[in-house]
């Protein structure tokens, strides 16, 4: 598929893994393995006018995408069953630039999102898979967010502040209320939080230098090291968890080309950074069913590729273009539920 400008992947309740793509043209495709780890469908139209997505797994297993509009509101769409069609899209209520969505310990999906005064806001659901409370002002401003679970199920917010410092807010029990932002160390141009195998919360960064940083929790949901060079220059980074509980980080260089690095054992030294193959603007890392990872990545000519471990933990395929066309499918604008409806029950 050409044109593309961003993807992001989930996977669904029975461990197939779904992909979804946003065009030049402001449109969002998916396609998903037919089978867990298996092959992959045509891209099916989902829905038209969009600028950015997120994706998180309900309770229930039902994947739900929350995006933002070219008019700058915030949408979101949910599959009916877990695996099944998708409802339409649905007014979030909400202006955005910028989101990240994560599940609490309880299975209520939460959305924290830069609005478009550079605010930060937040919005919950009132149950595990159902309505959601309404969005309120959050204390900070960012320029971007991330999320990340805690050991003991407690998120923790971290984001890059106007002035390009990083800062963190966690809750102060599962689910609970919000500590208040504090200071975190160190100055970042984007950020991307990681769990070890011992649950401790790792944050890799890239730097206002360009270069790769990281601070990680001393124990699970304890105090922080402190920030120190982790090696390598990047403009865009993800983390992902190997299978045997090694973290892995993928980013794109300075040249556009794709690296990796990895810890040895599960929480311990890195590896240090080598080229995986292919060139990209934009990277994403999901976990197939049997463990294998596998990275989708936008090339240099704005078409999808792909990479994938031989098996859990292992050496890697290397670079393929993602086959997928484009099926036989309504246009766009036949898209059941293509409006602004109203939140669901």
């Amino acid at each position: 598929m050409r044109n593309v400008r961003q993807v992001v992947a989930a996977q669904n309740a029975d461990g197939r893994l779904e992909l979804f793509c946003l065009t030049s043209y402001n449109g969002i495709y998916h396609s998903w393995q037919s089978s867990p780890g298996g092959r992959w469908s045509g891209f099916v139209a989902l829905s038209t006018g969009a600028r950015q997505m997120a994706v998180e797994r309900n309770a229930d297993g039902r994947l739900e995408l929350f995006y933002i509009g070219t008019d700058t509101r915030l949408y979101h769409d949910w599959q009916h069953t877990p695996g099944g069609t998708w409802n339409g899209k649905t007014d979030a209520r909400g202006y955005a630039q910028q989101l990240a969505i994560a599940r609490n310990a309880d299975g209520r999906l939460e959305l924290l999102y830069v609005g478009t005064n550079s605010g930060i806001y937040r919005d919950f659901q009132s149950s595990p898979g159902s309505l959601w409370n309404g969005s309120a002002p959050f204390p900070g401003s960012a320029r971007q967010i991330a999320l990340a679970q805690n050991a003991d199920g407690r998120l923790e917010m971290f984001y890059v502040g106007m002035d390009m410092a990083i800062y963190h807010d966690w809750q102060k029990w599962p689910g609970g209320d919000w500590n208040g932002p504090a200071a975190f160390g160190g100055s970042a141009r984007l950020i991307a939080p990681g769990r070890n195998a011992d649950g401790r919360l790792e944050l890799i960064y890239i730097g206002t230098d360009n270069a790769i940083y990281r601070n990680w929790q001393r124990s699970p949901g304890g105090a922080w090291n402190g920030s120190a060079a982790h090696g390598g220059h990047a403009t865009q980074i993800a983390t992902a968890l190997n299978a045997d509980g090694r973290l892995e980080v993928f980013f794109i260089g300075a040249d556009s080309a794709i690296c990796h690095d990895w810890q040895t054992t599960p929480g311990g030294v890195w590896s240090g950074p080598v080229p995986l193959g292919g060139t990209a603007s934009q990277i994403e890392v999901a976990r197939n069913a049997d463990g294998r990872l596998e990275v989708f990545h936008i090339g240099t000519d704005s078409m999808i590729y792909h990479n994938r471990q031989l098996s859990p933990g292992g050496a890697w395929k290397g670079t393929t273009a993602f086959t997928s066309g484009l099926a036989d499918h309504p246009s766009l604008n036949e898209i059941r539920g293509d409006h602004a409806g109203e939140r669901r029950a």
